[in-house]
């Protein structure tokens, strides 16, 4: 609890001891005006300790909501700061179960489309995998070809080395999914295997969130890229992850945005719209960013670039010259008018 620590006039008159103090007997005491004086002195007391009350009741209250976030964000994020207890909102506990399915192959160019229709026609027609459904996931730059829905259990992880490690749940691949992947793979057209590099996966989350909140609808030329979302064993939705993220943020001000990767199964949690002029490149060739991208890069929650809401660090060289372990800044990206976003230089 904060004390206010109460000190002594210095400049105060004291009396010389064994003197009285001289008396103006010409002078007739103001007994009202002592009277109103004495009154109005308790009144500004008493107003500054109540002051002074509110302030405190006030921080105490902030403190609260502080630890009370602290604490719902370190849950939504599966961390478990008292040694014990702890699974993400979003996790999984042993037992739990999941939708998996198998990614035959994926597409990229002109044709992929096509391509990726005719192989997921062909594959309908293969006896053996009658009655499994059978689907192309056409995104801007790739097809996907999936097939069959698969049931699958968390298992509680191997232990690890160190005796009080944790261990994170996993998923156990049942016979159906493995007989199905051994059998696709090994699929031919003449001495082609165009599926040998399928692979499990869990079955593609269909993208969320509002459109107004999408970063691809947001106005301006570049965004400050301050977290990214991705699947763990304690992270199942990523996606949604997002969602409350940037809601969050909203709640409390903030023009936050959810940009869902079409390549790679991260959502990026972006805050903010600039323009032109935010990123301008020196005759150095570095890259710097202009006063009001680093205005909001300054507040203590857009510093870094959190994965899955936690700082993380890299390697890499000073200005000194030395290695050293140092965090993911936060960083402009562009705003996608098409799908790929791509960074731009660290300042």
């Amino acid at each position: 609890m904060m004390r206010a620590k109460v000190e002594k006039s210095k400049g105060r008159k004291v009396e010389t001891p064994g003197r009285a103090a001289p008396v103006n007997r010409a002078a007739p005491v103001n007994r009202a005006a002592t009277v109103n004086r004495a009154a109005t002195v308790r009144e500004r007391v008493l107003s500054l300790t109540i002051a002074m009350l509110c302030v405190l009741v006030g921080f105490l209250i902030l403190a609260g909501c502080a630890e009370n976030d602290q604490k719902k964000w370190d849950d939504f994020w599966g961390m478990k700061n008292d040694g014990g207890g702890g699974v993400s909102l979003l996790g999984r506990r042993p037992g739990d179960s999941e939708i998996w399915t198998i990614e035959c192959n994926e597409y990229k160019g002109e044709n992929r489309r096509d391509l990726a229709d005719n192989m997921a026609t062909a594959l309908k027609r293969v006896d053996d995998l009658k009655g499994r459904e059978i689907w192309v996931q056409h995104d801007d730059e790739l097809s996907r070809v999936y097939c069959g829905e698969y049931k699958l259990a968390y298992v509680a992880g191997k232990k690890e080395a160190a005796a009080d490690a944790p261990s994170e749940p996993q998923i156990e691949l049942n016979d159906a999914i493995k007989r199905d992947l051994k059998y696709i793979r090994a699929l031919s057209v003449g001495d082609k295997f165009p599926f040998f590099s399928a692979r499990v996966t869990p079955k593609p989350l269909p993208n969320a969130g509002p459109p107004e909140w999408d970063l691809r609808n947001a106005r301006g030329v570049y965004t400050l890229n301050v977290g990214v979302t991705y699947n763990t064993p304690t992270l199942h939705n990523y996606k949604e992850a997002a969602i409350e993220w940037v809601k969050d943020l909203r709640d409390r001000g903030f023009q936050a945005y959810y940009y869902h990767d079409t390549v790679k199964p991260v959502t990026s949690i972006c805050v903010g719209t600039f323009g032109e002029d935010a990123a301008t490149r020196g005759p150095d060739g570095v890259t710097r960013y202009s006063a009001a991208v680093h205005e909001l890069r300054n507040k203590e929650e857009f510093k870094y670039n959190l994965e899955n809401g936690a700082i993380t660090y890299r390697s890499a060289t000073g200005k000194d010259g030395k290695r050293a372990r140092m965090a993911n800044e936060s960083f402009l990206v562009k705003i996608p008018k098409k799908p790929e976003t791509t960074a731009v230089g660290q300042p």
